[in-house]
């Protein structure tokens, strides 16, 4: 399962229009386009292969199938509480990703220290959490313990899960490309680089957009690890880990890819 390659997935933005637009088209580094867009992948793939071993990362993404399949349950608060995430009867969205947040933290202090992959990685989940679940749990401070489950619920089946995990990996992508090309950027200009909101904003959009899209090669391997894993086995962290794994290198192979066509 998972071990072929889907076909090309259509991107509405390049990912060496996507440099243009962060170096500003006619500004001072647009004829760096090119080499800044391969520089990027190339300092990025190998570092984002070698994330699989991160701790943060590795448990993040645990903590959200578990939060998934509790959701499932009659006494749900019970089963999160379980993994390390307590929360009260009325709990929001916010006390979710804050409690997901507190409970990485414990996790990772405990066997090491925090890094910017992990960083990016709760990042990431609190967003796909917030984005895909809180048009339904009712407002994000306030909703009630049972509306949240409800709005939870609905990622905890193969395609709700399949939708999580291409919104988690595309914005863990997203905030990872952005950590190298913020730097080669700002490197190549000695530092001197400054943007307007507007152009901060829309660089963000088409980059988000960009990896959304890279992540659509992980949706469907999500949806059917998770339903397939939980039934056969159970998910626990360690077959979480190994899934996550090899999630990345298919992220990685997408990032090779767009390589290759600039």
């Amino acid at each position: 399962m998972g071990h072929h390659r889907l076909k090309s997935v259509p991107k509405v933005r390049k990912w060496r229009a996507v440099v243009d637009g962060v170096l500003g088209g006619a500004g001072p580094l647009s004829g760096d386009v090119d080499r800044l867009a391969a520089l990027t992948l190339d300092t990025a793939a190998p570092a984002l292969e070698r994330g699989k071993a991160d701790v943060g990362l590795r448990h993040t993404f645990y903590l959200l199938t578990q939060i998934a399949l509790a959701a499932r349950e009659p006494d749900w608060r019970a089963r999160l509480a379980a993994v390390g995430i307590p929360l009260p009867s009325d709990a929001s969205l916010f006390d979710l990703t804050t409690a997901l947040h507190t409970a990485v933290d414990g996790h990772v202090s405990a066997r090491g220290h925090p890094t910017d992959i992990g960083e990016m990685a709760q990042q990431a989940a609190g967003e796909a959490l917030a984005s895909l679940a809180g048009n339904n749990a009712a407002t994000l401070f306030g909703s009630g313990g049972e509306h949240l489950q409800r709005a939870v619920r609905r990622l905890s089946t193969r395609a709700g899960f399949a939708r999580l995990g291409q919104r988690f990996f595309g914005r863990f992508l997203t905030r990872f490309l952005n950590f190298y090309l913020s730097r080669l950027t700002a490197t190549a200009a000695g530092g001197e680089r400054a943007r307007s909101v507007g152009d901060v904003s829309r660089f963000n959009d088409a980059l988000l957009t960009h990896c959304q899209q890279s992540a659509l090669i992980v949706r469907g391997f999500c949806g059917q690890w998770y339903s397939k894993t939980e039934f056969v086995e159970g998910i626990d962290a360690d077959n979480a880990s190994r899934f996550m794994a090899v999630a990345l290198r298919k992220l990685t192979d997408e990032l090779g890819q767009q390589r290759l066509g600039l």
